[in-house]
This record gives structure tokens, C-alpha cells and sequence, in this order.
């Protein structure tokens, strides 16, 4: 941002990607004429706590001691190590030599990490915290110090060499040098734009869209965006691997307003919800019966829903979220959480059959304790029918996302029941009862791939099929469910 302070643009583009990420945040800024060049605000906490977005005063002065033309920005989402000050990005490494003074933002996953973690000890580098940014940082010194600060492309080049995973990463250099760049599967989304006001990359096009939204380009597998003298330039560092966008994105993370990779997420929902209509089996009309959303990232498909299978009105706002925070990425005890969230509508649900329609169950906790305790005990619902709008999760998830083992997942224990995303008749009726529903139906697979609109050799959907577009993701779960198995075996009906 040539001439102005990036820090409030930061700020605000964080604000538009908090639903990413609610464990901390922070900002770093680069000003060659400071003495400390690079400087850093960041604790857990949203935003608007980390920055003072409530006291004016106390915003103001962040923002003027953040002054700098370029800067990056991150929202923790975390999936491993603590929540401390030290753990939440950006991390940064300060050296004696500006080339070796660095500050980055990382979304992702390493699935190799624990091999990394070997070869960077064996180096002599010293490991303090429980998470893999920590590796990444150690290992970024390592290809700068290789390349003796030379073209940011060739360092992240040899990355994209060591790592397998999900890595997008920002990254900010002692030498004023800006890139982000998107790992070679894509796994993660990252889009960038030119302004007036200079150039500015995120993860999503909705924290871009207070520019011109038809001005946004999205960053390609193996590509990275250089950001210069207020210029944005798109480069290649490595080749592109087979391409592996998470699906997840589509349904879940990702904000409705927001494209990812040219593809708008709210029109992604509401074909979902229109697939799910089509497998409805139940004699559904408007007087026995309603179609309620689980806030927010439902309403879409809900929307959809409804209209196909004939509602004269969309849907009914039978639960009110409470609370703004996103229980499936946030810690901590989940129920309870749960019982806070959501505040139910009586007068909607007394008496009525209702479908409540969700994006996705991955644990079960927040349905189970949604249908029984909000819709039935407290809304007073005669039944209660499920429907999600993706197919089972049975498997965890090593690029990014908070699905970490086949144990906590409902449907894992019934992977040998399900076909391409139908579990049989048994099965379903067993996890149905699980949530305390009268009825369950889950998007099959080929419904969700309708949905998107990609081919299957496009997506990844190793949660739900286990095919990982990675070599460390299928060595991770070929071990993980192998002794998921042996666990399940030992119960004597695995677990079904």
C-alpha cells in the first residue's frame, strides 16, 4: 500500500475472515525506516479483542504503531499445539540480516511433519512448541540461509519439495520482499487483487470484495502472488500436483459470499440443497411439517431445499444462534458450548414434524445435543428428520481441517456400511438414533460432486472416501485406520 499505513486494511480483511478462524490473531508490518523493521501485534482472542476495535483510543494507537506500507495478517484456526501469545501467527524470526528477518502467515497442515521435525533436530534446530508452523519457520530459515536470501521463488520451490500438505503461506522479509504463495495441490483457496490503493492477497474473495470483486484473481496450485510497489504479479515457483481443492471449503468453512476459484460458495449450497431434495423420501407438506436451517452456513441449502420439495415459503427460523462463534473449530468442551448456542423458536417448532437441514455431522455434538435438547425439550418438535448436505465423514482429515481421528468421527465405525456416501438401511437408522433423531439422510456422493460442480479428480474428499491426493496423507491413515480397526474389533461388533 505505497504512501498509507496497511494496518486498518489488515484489520478489516481480518474482520472478513474471522468465520476462518476465532483462537487469536495478529499483523505484521514492515518499515525500512524503523529500526525494528518488521513489527508485530498479535494474543488469542477475535480481532476486534486482539486490535481494541471496541476503544477507539486503544485502536488508534495499535494501528500507528503497526504504520507500515506492507504488512500480513492471520486468524487462528488451530489443530494442534496450545493457546498461548506464542502460538498464534504471525511468527516471525528476527536476524541481524534483513534478508534473514522474516514474518509469515500459514494455513494449512503438514502431514509430514513428524519426518520434517527429524531432519530439522539433526540440523541442530531446537523445537520449542507443539505445532507445525514452528517447523515450517525453522525450515524457511534453513532454504534463505541455502539460497543466501536470494528470489523468493526458489525457496519456496525446495518447500514445495520437503512438505506434503496443505501450506498457503504469506510471507514478509526483512528486505521489504512480499509474496503468498498456495500449495502445489491447492488444497487451501487463495485469491489476490489490484487497486488503486495498491495489492492485497487472502484466503478468500470475500475480505477482497471492499475493492472491485470483478478485478479478483485467483492464485493457481504451484503459483505465488509478488506483491510490489503497490503491483501485484503472478508467478510460478513449482509445477502443479494433482489438484485437491477441499471440498469442506464449499459447504463449510468458507464464507457465502465468497468464490473459490471462480466458483460462488452460496450457489454451491443451494445445489445442495436441491440434491438433497431428491433423494426425500418422506410425504412432506406445509401444515404438518417444517424446514428449519442450522445457523448460518446452512441457510442456502435450506433455502433450496425447501423450494424443491414445495414449500410455499422457504424455510422457518426455528433456531436463533446465540452465540457467533463456530463450535466445529472451536475447542473445549463442545456440548456445553452447544447449549449456549443456539436459542430455539417454540412457536415455529410446538407440535410440528420438522427437518432440520446442516451442512455437515462430523462428531455429532452439536446435532445430537441440538435435536434433542433445543428441538425437542425446549421447541417441543413431535419429530425431528436430519438431513445433511454432505455425504458420511469417516475419515479424519491431515491437511487443515479439526478431524484428527477415525475415534471421534460418528460414521468412521460404519465405513463398511456406507457406499458412495449411502449408509445401508441399519446403519443409518443406528446413527439416526445417535443424534436423537427420527430420521437421517446424508448427500451421497455423487450428489455432492453435482453439487460442486468439479470433477472428482479435482476435489479432495479423503474424509469421505479415503482416497488422499497426497503421499504422507495415505501413508497417515493407511497406519491410523488400520489400528482404528483393530480398536473397533476389540469391542467385538466394530463399534456398529
Amino acid at each position: 500500500m505505497p504512501g498509507g499505513n496497511v494496518a486498518p486494511q489488515l484489520y478489516q480483511m481480518m474482520k472478513d475472515l474471522q468465520h476462518r478462524g476465532q483462537a487469536g490473531a495478529g499483523i505484521s508490518t514492515f518499515d525500512p525506516n524503523r529500526s525494528i523493521i518488521i513489527k508485530k501485534h498479535k494474543k488469542p482472542g477475535r480481532v476486534t479483542e486482539v486490535f481494541g476495535g471496541a476503544d477507539e483510543r486503544e485502536f488508534s494507537e495499535i494501528m500507528a504503531a503497526l504504520d507500515g506500507e506492507k504488512g500480513i495478517g492471520h486468524t487462528r484456526y488451530g489443530t494442534s499445539g496450545s493457546l498461548t501469545n506464542r502460538h498464534v501467527q504471525p511468527f516471525e524470526r528476527v536476524h541481524g540480516i534483513r534478508y534473514k528477518w522474516f514474518s509469515f502467515g500459514f494455513n494449512g497442515h503438514i502431514a509430514n511433519r513428524t519426518e520434517l521435525e527429524e531432519g530439522i533436530r539433526k540440523e541442530g534446530y531446537h523445537l520449542m512448541l507443539d505445532t507445525d508452523t514452528e517447523v515450517l519457520m525453522h525450515y524457511l530459515s534453513k532454504y534463505i540461509s541455502d539460497v543466501n536470501g536470494a528470489d523468493p521463488k526458489e525457496m519456496f520451490r525446495r518447500l514445495s519439495e520437503d512438505f506434503d500438505g496443505a501450506y498457503n503461506i504469506s510471507f514478509l522479509q526483512g528486505t521489504g520482499d512480499l509474496v503468498a504463495m498456495r500449495d502445489p495441490w491447492g488444497i487451501r483457496p487463495l485469491s489476490g487483487i489490484q487497486t488503486d490503493e495498491g495489492a492485497f492477497v487472502a484466503s478468500e474473495t470475500c475480505a477482497l470484495y471492499r475493492f472491485r470483486p470483478e478485478k479478483v484473481t485467483h492464485i493457481q496450485p504451484g503459483e505465488m502472488a509478488v506483491l510490489e510497489d503497490g503491483e501485484l504479479r503472478v508467478e510460478r515457483y513449482c509445477p502443479a500436483k494433482r489438484k485437491a481443492l477441499c471440498f469442506f471449503e464449499f459447504l463449510y468453512f468458507a464464507s457465502v459470499t465468497s468464490e473459490i476459484d471462480g466458483r460462488p460458495v452460496y450457489e454451491t449450497r443451494k445445489r445442495c440443497g436441491e440434491e438433497l431434495a431428491r433423494i426425500e423420501d418422506q410425504q412432506i407438506n406445509d401444515r404438518e411439517w417444517v424446514v428449519i436451517p442450522v445457523p448460518d452456513t446452512a441457510r442456502p441449502i435450506a433455502n433450496s431445499y425447501a423450494k424443491a420439495i414445495g414449500f410455499p415459503q422457504i424455510f422457518d427460523e426455528g433456531l436463533i444462534a446465540a452465540a457467533k462463534e463456530r463450535t466445529f473449530i472451536d475447542g473445549g468442551d463442545r456440548r456445553k458450548k452447544v447449549m449456549n448456542k443456539f436459542l430455539p423458536i417454540p412457536s415455529i417448532l410446538k407440535g410440528k414434524k420438522v427437518i432440520v437441514v446442516d451442512d455437515s455431522i462430523v462428531r455429532s455434538t452439536t446435532m445430537a445435543t441440538m435435536v434433542k435438547y433445543h428441538l425437542k425439550k425446549i421447541g417441543g418438535a413431535k419429530e425431528v428428520h436430519v438431513r445433511i448436505a454432505t455425504p458420511p465423514i469417516i475419515a479424519p482429515c491431515y491437511y487443515g481441517i479439526d478431524m484428527r481421528s477415525f475415534d471421534e468421527l460418528i460414521a468412521a465405525p460404519f465405513e463398511e456400511r456406507i457406499e458412495k456416501g449411502v449408509p445401508d438401511e441399519d446403519a443409518q437408522q443406528e446413527i439416526a438414533g445417535r443424534i436423537n433423531a427420527d430420521s437421517l439422510k446424508y448427500l451421497t456422493h455423487d450428489g455432492l460432486l453435482n453439487a460442486l460442480g468439479f470433477d472428482r479428480s479435482e476435489i479432495c474428499m479423503a474424509c469421505l472416501d479415503r482416497r488422499y491426493p497426497t503421499p504422507y496423507g495415505k501413508k497417515l491413515d493407511e497406519g491410523a485406520h488400520e489400528l482404528f480397526r483393530k480398536r473397533d474389533r476389540s469391542k467385538g461388533d466394530l463399534g456398529c
